[in-house]
């Protein structure tokens, strides 16, 4: 029974749309006494991200339904801003005592609301990446006079922190909350894959079942820079050491991928999987690698990976980063290389596989979970949020 001198706060959430992924901090978020949550967004993503069922909407909250308002989406000069129509209605409605937007300045509702909100006196948050880069414009400076329009910034991670206080953000209104794609028990893998499956996965990909493995697991795409792994890969082989690499998904630059494979001489020791949404399986991808690479920005990828037990080796350069990677801790539980250094990104491979060719798998895994258990996972981050607005509210 909830006090009657601390009676439920209400509080919504504002997206454009809710990914799937955001699903499992959600369930998390709603089993709060303390707060009432209502999602407000477009029921329709407009592109291919798996998203959270509009269906969900009509159920009831005691079946696993969500208190889930929807407005129209309506993009902008080619997509670059956007208005959300029917928000400001809603927020009329009903009184909110905090509101958390998606943190994106191009949004131009969002600004209206948010002054609106303040007129009504009504807490407001930025969800956010933040000042992710310490290079100035006016993309900077938008961005500085948009975020201190609110009252806290829900940050992914500590580096935007610490740049965004260098440039004179308030202390007090930045709160990490890292990120998150499933609950503890969604993403701590037990791995329970036997040595004769291993063997069996090794022998269906590679014609070199006996050769180390590196995976990249994501989207094929040109922004993630998959034909440094190939080209890294020829720098190993040309002095001596050869691996397999395996690539698990789809998308436009697959043709590019397998075409350089061939020209480099490595499609015998590289395997392009397809995409892959069964997590049964991909913990049987996962199980047979000794390294996950994304040689671009790492995002989720990591989450996915270290949860699977796998350690993850990306780029330092945290201007061109997600904020997932300072999940990775060189030498416990990853590796990161100089950006766009294809030497230096073969070298890591090598390093990494040489030093831990010994260490017990177990060991490895361990040291990989050890983050998503603490910080990366759906309660943690319910938890933080919960209690930054317990403090403000």
């Amino acid at each position: 029974m909830r006090h009657l001198d601390k009676p439920t706060k209400n509080v919504a959430i504002v997206y454009p749309y809710f990914a799937h992924y955001r699903l499992p901090v959600i369930r998390v978020l709603i089993k709060s006494p303390q707060f009432h949550y209502t999602l407000i967004s477009d029921p329709i993503s407009g592109n291919d991200i798996k998203k959270i069922s509009p269906d969900l909407a009509i159920r009831d909250t005691k079946d696993g339904g969500l208190d889930w308002k929807f407005v129209k989406n309506r993009w902008i000069y080619k997509e670059a801003l956007l208005w959300q129509s029917g928000l400001l209605k809603l927020l009329r409605e009903k009184k909110y005592d905090a509101v958390i937007f998606l943190g994106n300045a191009y949004y131009l509702s969002t600004w209206l609301s948010i002054f609106y909100l303040k007129l009504k006196g009504e807490k407001t948050y930025m969800w956010t990446h933040g000042v992710i880069s310490k290079k100035k414009g006016w993309k900077w400076t938008l961005r500085k006079v948009f975020y201190g329009l609110s009252d806290g910034v829900l940050l992914y991670g500590h580096k935007a922190k610490e740049v965004m206080i260098e440039n004179g953000f308030p202390e007090r209104k930045l709160h990490v909350i890292y990120n998150s794609t499933g609950t503890v028990d969604d993403l701590i893998k037990k791995n329970e894959v036997s040595i004769q499956s291993k063997n069996k996965t090794k022998k269906q990909l590679f014609k070199h079942p006996d050769l180390p493995v590196i995976i990249f697991v994501g989207r094929l795409t040109f922004v993630k820079k998959l034909d440094q792994i190939l080209q890294a890969t020829k720098v190993l082989f040309d002095d001596n050491f050869k691996i397999n690499v395996l690539f698990v998904g789809d998308g436009e630059a697959r043709k590019d991928l397998e075409n350089l494979a061939k020209t480099l001489g490595l499609s015998d020791y590289c395997h392009f999987y397809g995409a892959c949404f069964e997590e049964r399986e991909l913990e049987k991808l996962f199980a047979i690698s000794n390294l996950c690479v994304s040689p671009g920005e790492v995002g989720l990828t990591a989450m996915s990976a270290l949860g699977n037990g796998i350690p993850v080796l990306s780029h330092d350069d945290f201007n061109y980063q997600m904020p997932e990677y300072e999940a990775i801790e060189a030498g416990v539980n990853g590796l990161l290389f100089k950006r766009n250094s294809i030497p230096d990104l073969a070298l890591k491979i090598n390093q990494w596989i040489v030093e831990n060719r010994d260490m017990p798998e177990e060991l490895i895994a361990q040291n990989c979970k050890k983050i998503i258990k603490e910080k990366y996972n759906a309660e943690y981050q319910a938890e933080l949020i919960n209690k930054i607005l317990s403090k403000d509210l």
